[in-house]
């Protein structure tokens, strides 16, 4: 397939839960829908030309992007490949991915394209994702409580070693490093959608207090939670 044969990009606006692109061979956009815009809470002029760790947490672009690398080198097609997106309303949520190569006018591959929709159900997860989903799921239900590991680990009926070992195995990251993603997310989506006070947005969020979540947010945007609202 040729590059050129993404000239008329409309149909992929039109369908607002699928998220669409196109990336060079570096990893960088091309082209991206209006759904991955919103993912990524930006701009579609902002985000062409970068990469996925420009816009999503480092551990799960990094994922994406070992995809692309390895799609580039086998040529093989990704099918409906499980995996976890932070969703335009700060949601972590599962959906299908379908990545494939494209090939310029001279027959050489100059990139990938893919498609990435929501699953229906956890029931559409290959075992070996149930328990990550179920430990996911929990997370997200009690983050305004302050949730931690061990109560996490509680909650989804697995001791704290299987729990650092699920979410290591997927994400390769703590399950504490995973608790700060979807507060972080949920925080950063409620500054940018709602009308909630700041502090409000930290109880929201699972913070006891406003400089907790303050000094949280900063680590992880380099900037105070305000200057995002403004």
């Amino acid at each position: 397939m040729d590059l050129d044969a993404f000239t008329d990009y409309t149909l992929w606006d039109l369908l607002d839960d699928v998220a669409f692109w196109v990336k060079d061979l570096e990893g960088r956009f091309l082209w991206v829908n209006l759904t991955l815009v919103q993912q990524a809470q930006a701009s579609r002029e902002a985000m062409l030309g970068t990469l996925d760790s420009d816009w999503f947490f480092n551990e799960l672009a990094s994922v994406y992007m070992e995809d692309d690398a390895s799609l580039l080198r086998d040529q093989r097609p990704i099918i409906n490949k499980p995996e976890l997106v932070m969703s335009p309303d700060g949601e972590v949520a599962w959906c299908s991915t379908s990545k494939f190569v494209f090939r310029g006018q001279g027959g050489a591959v100059a990139g990938t394209y893919g498609m990435s929709r929501p699953m229906d159900s956890t029931g559409e997860l290959p075992v070996d994702y149930l328990d990550l989903s179920r430990i996911v799921s929990t997370a997200k239900k009690q983050m305004p409580s302050g949730v931690t590991v061990e109560a996490l680990a509680r909650s989804a009926h697995v001791s704290v070693s299987t729990l650092e070992r699920t979410v290591r195995r997927h994400l390769r990251i703590t399950p504490q490093e995973l608790l700060q993603r979807i507060r972080m997310n949920r925080a950063r989506h409620l500054l940018n959608a709602s009308t909630l006070k700041i502090g409000e947005i930290a109880y929201a969020c699972g913070y006891e207090s406003f400089s907790a979540f303050s000094r949280a947010f900063k680590k992880t945007y380099g900037r105070a939670p305000g200057t995002v609202r403004s």
